[in-house]
Order: C-alpha cells, then sequence, then structure tokens
C-alpha cells in the first residue's frame, strides 16, 4: 500500500474473483487504499447436455460472439478437452471490452468486431442499426449471463445459438469472510463488478447486524451491476462512464477529491 495518493487510509471491499482481482487491487493500493479482498463469486466449466452438438457444428457458424474473458477461457477449455484443434476455427471473433480481446489474443485469435462501448446492451443496439450482419452466430456463455444479444440477432434474422460454458457460483468460506469482515471494519466503499457479486454480498449481509454498511460508498463497474444492485435496496454512489475497473478506481478518486473539497465528513 502507498503511504499517500487519493486513496489513502480507505478501507475499500473488492469483490472480484480472484483470478481477476489483481490489476483492480494493485491500482487501489498504488493510490493509498488499503484492499480487503473477499471473492463473492468463482467459476466452474459447465458440461452443456448439447455440448457434442455444438463442437460437431463450430465450422458451420460464420462469428463467434464473447462477452467476458471466462467465456474466452472456458470456450477454449472445451475444445481443448475435446481434442479440436484451435487452429481449425475459422469463424471470425466478435468481443466486448479489452480484457475480453486481451484474452482471446492469448489463444493467437484476433477481435475482428468491438461494440464502442464495453457493453451487451451496446452490442444491442449496433445489431439493431444494421452494424453487424451475418448468417450464423455462436454465443458461449456463463449460466447467469443474459441473452439479449442472442434474442437481437435473431430479431434482426440470424441464426443466434447460445453455449453455456461455465457457471457461477458462491464459494462458501468466502461468505464466512466477509461476514467477519463486515463484524470488525468500518469499510468506505464496497465494490462490485458483477450482478452475482452483488447478490451474493446482499444474501451475506443480511446475517449481520443492520448498519454494518450504512456509512460505506458503493461503487459498481457499470449499468447492470448498478441496477442490480438498487434492486436489492442499495444506493449507488459511484459508477463511471467506461465499464472497467481502472475507470472504477479513477471514479472513487474524483468523488473523494470533490469531497474534500467541497469539505464532507463523509
Amino acid at each position: 500500500m502507498s503511504s499517500g495518493g487519493p486513496l489513502f487510509g480507505k478501507s475499500i471491499l473488492v469483490t472480484r474473483p480472484k483470478g481477476q482481482a489483481a490489476s483492480f487491487v494493485d491500482r487501489i493500493e498504488a493510490v493509498g487504499g488499503t484492499v480487503h479482498l473477499v471473492p463473492l463469486i468463482a467459476f466452474r466449466s459447465f458440461e452443456d447436455d448439447r455440448k457434442a452438438e455444438r463442437l460437431k457444428q463450430l465450422h458451420t457458424y460464420d462469428w463467434i460472439v464473447l462477452t467476458s474473458k471466462n467465456g474466452v477461457d472456458f470456450f477454449f477449455d472445451h475444445l481443448e478437452r475435446a481434442g479440436i484443434e484451435w487452429k481449425e476455427i475459422r469463424s471470425r471473433f466478435a468481443v466486448i471490452g479489452p480484457k475480453t480481446e486481451a484474452a482471446l489474443k492469448k489463444y493467437g485469435f484476433k477481435a475482428e468486431y468491438i461494440p464502442d462501448k464495453f457493453s451487451a446492451d451496446q452490442f444491442v443496439k449496433e445489431i439493431s442499426a444494421g452494424r453487424f450482419k451475418t448468417q450464423r452466430v455462436l454465443i458461449p456463455k456463463g449460466n447467469l449471463a443474459r441473452a439479449v444479444i442472442a434474442k437481437a440477432l435473431r430479431e434482426a434474422g440470424m441464426t443466434a445459438e447460445e453455449w453455456i460454458v461455465y457457471e457461477t457460483f458462491f464459494p462458501e468460506r468466502e461468505k464466512e469472510r466477509l461476514i467477519r469482515l463486515l463484524q470488525r471494519e468500518k469499510l468506505d466503499v464496497i465494490t462490485f463488478t458483477s450482478p452475482s457479486s452483488v447478490r451474493h454480498f446482499m444474501e451475506t449481509v443480511q446475517l449481520v447486524s443492520d448498519g454494518s454498511i450504512s456509512h460505506s460508498l458503493i461503487a459498481c463497474i457499470g449499468p447492470v451491476t448498478k441496477q442490480e444492485a438498487e434492486k436489492l435496496g442499495l444506493r449507488i454512489d459511484i459508477c463511471p462512464e467506461v465499464y472497467t475497473t481502472d475507470a472504477l478506481v479513477e471514479e472513487m478518486i474524483r468523488y473523494y477529491r470533490k469531497d474534500d473539497h467541497n469539505g464532507s465528513t463523509i
């Protein structure tokens, strides 16, 4: 942790999955924040009943749409375990966001379509506007991912097949760690980077005495996570316009600088 910086002295909860939290944690600590990492979601491979059929038809898809780093990693994991050579893939790739693009690049593929903003909703707008046109699309995804992209593609006259390649779950031991943390620590900021992390947090906070987060700021990475948090009764204080963890940290810094300028004691 830095001995100074705009987030110096601030206690910040990071609920991001452990394997995806490093850069977020490093960035917070680089500007002085104290991080409490409690991953509220984890991921595991999911065996779809139609997996064999998907793999057999892989060569028939014009495009493969990947919406997250997890989608990329688990998609290629399924291919590897099935003995399919990556070089056999002839489909073009569309991705959402720079992290997904970077993950795809590690497997030797280039994203040929990226929506202007890093969200499924933006992709839907571009599909509806006729900016993305093709015939057959495969969408490897998680079990909790929304179906908005597939729906938009079908409404635009394309064939869209969704394939669940991984599932999200709540690690039980992290629930116990979160309870202990809420009982002993005053958290200045609670960060959420997915709707699932919000749901798991709220499931846990009900087991702790009321008021444990009443003075904490709530920071969400983007509108989908924010919407889930608001639905569950949270007031959102921080939400960046660009849906990345770097932007989320910058927005926290901006909030506290504005707060200091106004002389608030929150």
